[in-house]
């Protein structure tokens, strides 16, 4: 396929975000606020920051800044559906309204989390509410970005705050320190125990990120940076995932943007050592010929997590003497053309796998086409 123009891939990113925002209650009168989904949501806002920045239309910044709101306002309380109330921080209403992340904040699961009573059903467990740390990192990003973008030190504090706050999902076994997976909304208990492949990576990046934007933190974050190394030390973020490899190159970008601020890095996230097991995902998936499947048999969000990391890194420019050669992924770049092509396809979107997860779907195809109109 061939890749589409600018103003191709603006406006059909600009119809994928305005329609996100009148289905999910942002704009209009007929949306459903109270269907708000964390991970889907922090995408929106880079997204809605990405189009206020190429395009003469203020709206996307101030939907950006509304979506925070919102989020904080219903995943940073208990479930509708839960017997407890309020904001799972525990704090009072105001207090807690000043600090909407101290507690973490809700997946935006359908379901309520399991039951300390009830038995684990792996199935329904991906229906189940609590948090997911890997997405709590996803919003820590979002808010610095916010910090970026209107120098407001809110957004700052509150992404330190939440930092502090994943810091609960780890714990000492043995010698060793791990993560679980996926805790309970309170954050008292793990509903998953096991470990995310690349959470502590996630967790790390924006750690620093949030120390750096706010230093006068540092003696509530050193702790949790301290942990999150050694989760990381050692560890191999090498994976055949679309959305996985995407996520690896989003935390490439992140971490090159940290050492060229003169931040200290760990050896596990040195910017060479996730280009390298960067490129080998990439070659490794491109062997699998998954990016060849039909349309019932990929799943938009993951293929467009992937493109979307791969725009986002060669549109970085690299200080003079840099010794990281982003030159390497040249030879991916038609993968990102064909994904974006294949999913912007108007047919293609009519498929289950499109509808039946419409708005994270919508939202990184869109992220990744504004991303590949900042890399021209």
């Amino acid at each position: 396929m061939l890749p589409m123009d600018p103003l191709e891939r603006l406006s059909i990113a600009r119809r994928l975000m305005d329609d996100y925002a009148r289905r999910t209650g942002l704009t209009g009168k007929g949306g459903d606020a109270s269907h708000r989904y964390l991970w889907t949501d922090a995408f929106a806002v880079q997204t809605f920051f990405g189009l206020a920045a190429v395009l003469p239309d203020p709206s996307y910044r101030d939907l950006a800044l509304k979506l925070i709101e919102e989020v904080h306002a219903h995943l940073g309380r208990f479930h509708r559906r839960d017997t407890r109330k309020g904001w799972i921080s525990g704090l009072p209403k105001l207090e807690g309204a000043a600090h909407p992340t101290a507690g973490g904040l809700r997946i935006g699961k359908s379901l309520p989390e399991r039951g300390m009573e009830e038995p684990y059903n792996e199935r329904l467990e991906w229906d189940r509410d609590g948090q997911y740390f890997h997405y709590l990192t996803r919003w820590v990003q979002a808010l610095l970005d916010a910090g970026w973008e209107t120098s407001y030190k809110k957004y700052v504090l509150w992404a330190a705050e939440l930092v502090v706050a994943g810091g609960r999902f780890i714990y000492k076994k043995g010698s060793d320190t791990r993560m679980y997976w996926k805790m309970s909304t309170d954050l008292s208990r793990p509903l998953v125990a096991s470990m995310g492949v690349h959470d502590p990576l996630d967790g790390l990046v924006s750690a620093l990120g949030a120390l750096e934007q706010a230093p006068q933190k540092a003696p509530v974050l050193q702790p949790v940076i301290k942990d999150l190394q050694a989760c990381a030390r050692g560890l191999d973020w090498t994976t055949t995932d679309p959305l996985s490899i995407g996520g690896l190159l989003l935390n490439l970008a992140r971490v090159m943007e940290l050492q060229s601020h003169k931040v200290e890095l760990p050896e596990s996230i040195q910017p060479q050592k996730l280009l390298t097991d960067s490129v080998q995902g990439l070659e490794a998936y491109r062997r699998t010929g998954q990016h060849r499947l039909g349309v019932e048999q990929r799943l938009p969000f993951r293929d467009c997590g992937l493109s979307l990391g791969l725009r986002v890194v060669t549109a970085m420019e690299l200080p003079a003497g840099s010794a990281t050669n982003l030159k390497q992924l040249d030879r991916f770049g038609s993968l990102a053309d064909d994904i974006e092509a294949f999913w912007s396809t108007p047919r293609h979107q009519e498929a289950s796998t499109w509808t039946g997860h419409l708005d994270i779907n919508a939202v990184t195809l869109a992220a990744s086409l504004t991303a590949a109109v900042h890399s021209l």
